[in-house]
């Protein structure tokens, strides 16, 4: 009965540990506070740790009032795995599609909108891109640090 219970402890340990987190450090240059030009919308990304990236974005009214956030968590892995929680409520998984040196893709089909999720890192700016998998109903945010 000790090893049985070793066992299921050991098998309950494995299925929630984190993801690996060396996997984590190739997404990085996501890493800081992102903001657009007119100031109506940012995100932050903390550090890479323990095979997670957490991260959260604001969206400013006219008058500069919080009008709509979101929060997000990028599990490391093979795929990685971009959770949305906007609003708070969530998640919708968005499993890796592609990775390039400083371009992720996400996707899931099944997910009404977006469906798409691209971030891209030029130097000092960042871009994140949705869209329908097609590329349809297309938005994006060209992103300088804060």
């Amino acid at each position: 009965m000790k090893h049985v219970l070793a066992a299921l402890s050991l098998l309950a340990a494995s299925a929630l540990a984190a993801p690996a987190a060396h996997a984590d450090e190739g997404l990085k240059w996501m890493t800081g506070c992102w903001r657009t030009a007119d100031k109506t919308y940012k995100e932050v990304w903390a550090k890479p740790d323990s095979g997670y990236l957490f991260g959260y974005s604001l969206t400013y009214d006219e008058t500069g009032a919080v009008s709509f956030f979101e929060q997000a968590r990028i599990d490391a892995g093979a795929p990685a795995v971009f959770n949305a929680y906007p609003g708070g409520f969530g998640p919708s998984e968005f499993p890796e599609l592609s990775r390039g040196k400083n371009t992720v893709t996400f996707a899931n089909e099944a997910h009404d909108y977006p469906q798409r999720i691209v971030y891209t890192r030029k130097g000092g700016r960042m871009t994140a891109t949705i869209s329908l998998i097609n590329g349809a109903r297309e938005q994006k945010w060209d992103f300088k640090k804060c």
